[in-house]
């Protein structure tokens, strides 16, 4: 089984592809975990893997949460998946201690953090799709042969990013007080039916975030 989070969809993606090509299945892990945490055992001789986006270069709290709550058995392949604009930092390093996973890797997606960046040009988001869709064939024969990879672009000062600016991050940087809808909202309300812990509801046709706090997936 694959255990996934996905804020815009970039993991959702990875994690189906990685299925499609392993032939496993997949489980979203906000909607495992909506009325509060579920505990997970794994089997002896069994698969499992675990895919997210990287939050200011760690993984997100609730697939922290999730992987804290894991059992798995003697002789359980595990692996993670992360994917990120650039890199991960210690993110894996540090899942390690809740998730005794046996590979690891990263796969560059667009960049999508909004408020914190400047968008990809098309031409790099093309450049990065082409990109992973090679490493995600190369990901899927190592987890198909069961092998034992580390594969992940920690980047330049990993540790001071996640030692130090992450715990900054979750503190200050996931309050909904500055989201608003404007009048280019249409009303749809895709946000509140696909926002994974469920901080946005639909009032009056408009948006209203009912969470102090969020994961900040935008």
């Amino acid at each position: 089984m694959i255990y996934y989070f996905s804020g815009t969809g970039n993991s959702k993606w990875v994690a189906e592809e990685l299925a499609r090509r392993t032939n496993d299945e997949v489980q979203s892990i906000a909607a495992l975990q909506r009325d509060g945490t579920v505990s997970v055992y794994a089997n002896c001789g069994s698969r499992i893997g675990i895919v997210f986006p990287i939050y200011a270069w760690g993984a997100p709290m609730l697939v922290e949460r999730f992987c804290k709550s894991l059992k798995m058995a003697e002789g359980v392949y595990a692996y993670a998946v992360c994917t990120c604009g650039d890199e991960a930092g210690l993110a894996l390093k540090r899942l390690r201690k809740m998730f005794a996973y046996r590979s690891a890797w990263s796969v560059v997606m667009p960049n999508n953090y909004v408020i914190g960046f400047d968008l990809d040009s098309p031409e790099l988001e093309a450049s990065k799709i082409r990109a992973a869709h090679e490493k995600l064939a190369q990901i899927a024969s190592s987890i198909n042969a069961r092998g034992t990879v580390y594969d992940v672009h920690e980047g330049p000062a990993a540790g001071v990013k996640t030692v130090i600016v992450r715990p900054l991050f979750n503190t200050f940087a996931m309050s909904t007080r500055e989201f608003i809808a404007d009048q280019n909202c249409n009303g749809c309300g895709l946000c509140a039916r696909i926002c994974p812990i469920g901080a946005i509801e639909m009032k009056n046709d408009r948006p209203v975030w009912v969470k102090k706090q969020c994961t900040q997936c935008l």
